[in-house]
């Protein structure tokens, strides 16, 4: 697989995940960005709650898995693109506060499958608590023209 300078930026990595509509609608942002390396952040919302005030393992698993995954987006070369196959998260801790924190990066890089982690904290008051671990495996595919 190529992957010097002809890597997918950061701003196509945005592109990529800003057109996804989960995304959009949970409001998750990249906050910091290097090939093999992606965090993200993912506000508070009580319409996504599970547990009243608290984010449901299903959100932390959201957080963690696009963490996870747009870590290994980020090592694919122009014109590739890549699909969650599967993913598993371990909770930690209790995820309440003002925002998740996942924090991603590339555990195997391959041309046809890649494997992510990222552990994700609960913000709350301005600390960070780790509240669950992904571990994500992609499918990689060149994009039809």
């Amino acid at each position: 697989m190529e992957v010097a300078q002809d890597r997918i930026d950061e701003n196509e990595l945005n592109s990529f995940l800003s057109a996804l509509p989960f995304v959009r609608e949970y409001a998750i942002r990249v906050v910091s960005y290097a090939p093999g390396e992606v965090t993200i952040e993912l506000p508070f919302a009580e319409r996504f709650s599970g547990p009243p005030s608290q984010f449901p393992a299903s959100m932390v698993g959201a957080a963690g898995d696009v963490a996870a995954v747009a870590s290994c987006l980020s090592l694919l070369p122009r014109g590739w693109a890549l699909a969650t196959l599967d993913f598993v998260i371990k909770m930690t801790g209790v995820a309440k506060g003002e925002k998740l924190k996942a924090k991603g990066r590339v555990l195997q890089d391959g041309n046809t499958n890649s494997v992510g982690a990222a552990d994700v904290y609960i913000v709350a008051a301005g600390k960070e608590a780790l509240c669950g671990t992904v571990l994500a495996t992609t499918r990689n595919f060149k994009v039809a023209k």
